[in-house]
């Protein structure tokens, strides 16, 4: 079901996000780290970012992303292109997260990072247990939770002893409450508490605890996890003809919420988060891997559209998060690396990160 052929193809098609990208994400330029880490994650999935590049080519990648570094008296981080010409507004939680992220799958060492810098302008991104782009300005939400705490970790702040002897550091209490806070009658997580629940959210909710050794066991939110895989049976036929958003083709994959559409990007969300709670096993695996390789992956051009819809283009986010989703599913499949669901990053890059040190 995941051949060489298919890994050709997913291949190409990334090489081309990381190349010249088609005319409908031009528009995304302000956002061209995060398509260099989609791209970047997918290749060292699929085994071949050290075949298609040279290491020169890499360390080119590296050095550009290092060019997004900016440092200030009290602040570093990083932009998310060049794009932008006011360093005054230019520093973002994800743009620095999704560079961390990208050094660690490039092998860097991290030693130009000023890690200090970083957690200084984390700690001020922090809003009451929250987290949010920049102390300037943007709401908080569980993306910049999980964000927040990816970039806390991928330094090792959570087990360093800087962290006491600066006396810098995010308030783990109240990001917990924050995060419980949004949980809704059906378990899922959300935008803010009394808001609809969404699997996408919940994945980064449950990631944050996780990566603050916060997370516990929760029965309603794994039932809402299991309960977004989509299942049309004759046994639910009422449900099916009743609801304007139920596609046959979608049996296997996994909706964002309640009676929407399956979506590649939901598998990932739903089947990483149970992974995080050791749970995957329950939903079946064999049905989501057939709503991927069936109906979602694009046979002419390699990568993952967003829907069944035959209209759908592969886009750099849906073709990474596809190859994710595949790697747990098919675990034992040798062509495709495996997935560390806490980073999202392959395990390969998260051995690499287990191996750095830092000085104090």
């Amino acid at each position: 079901m995941f051949t060489e052929k298919d890994v050709q193809k997913h291949t190409a098609c990334h090489r081309r996000f990381l190349g010249i990208l088609p005319t409908k994400y031009q528009s995304e330029e302000s956002n061209r780290l995060a398509i260099i880490y989609f791209s970047l994650c997918a290749l060292k999935l699929l085994n071949t970012l050290d075949i298609v590049y040279s290491q020169q080519e890499l360390d080119n990648i590296k050095d550009y992303i290092y060019s997004l570094m900016i440092k200030t008296p009290d602040y570093c981080g990083f932009k998310g292109s060049h794009i932008f010409q006011n360093t005054e507004y230019d520093l973002n939680l994800a743009s620095t997260c999704f560079a961390l992220q990208c050094l660690l799958i490039l092998n860097d060492d991290l030693k130009r990072v000023d890690r200090k810098g970083v957690i200084n302008f984390l700690k001020d991104c922090q809003i009451d247990g929250g987290f949010r782009a920049s102390p300037n300005y943007g709401e908080s939400d569980l993306r910049y939770c999980m964000i927040g705490m990816t970039i806390r970790k991928i330094l090792k702040w959570d087990s360093h002893k800087d962290n006491v002897a600066c006396n810098v550091d995010v308030d783990l209490k109240s990001l917990k409450e924050y995060i419980w806070n949004t949980q809704c009658y059906d378990g899922g997580l959300s935008q803010s508490s009394g808001v609809e629940s969404h699997s996408g959210l919940t994945f980064c909710g449950v990631s944050a605890l996780k990566m603050g050794k916060l997370l516990e066991s929760n029965d309603n939110l794994l039932d809402f996890l299991v309960s977004r895989q989509i299942n049309f049976t004759k046994y639910n036929e009422r449900e099916y003809n009743g609801n304007e958003y139920a596609d046959m083709d979608d049996n296997g994959g996994f909706n964002g919420r309640l009676n929407k559409y399956g979506d590649t990007c939901y598998v990932f969300w739903c089947v990483g988060s149970l992974k995080l709670f050791d749970k995957d096993s329950l939903i079946d695996k064999e049905a989501a891997i057939n709503f991927l390789t069936k109906k979602t992956y694009n046979e002419i051009l390699g990568g993952f559209n967003k829907t069944t819809d035959p209209t759908d283009m592969p886009d750099p986010l849906h073709s990474f998060l596809g190859l994710a989703a595949l790697s747990i599913l098919m675990e034992q499949n040798p062509l495709l690396d495996k997935i560390n669901c806490e980073f999202v990053i392959p395990m390969t890059s998260y051995m690499h990160w287990e191996s750095l040190k830092f000085e104090s």
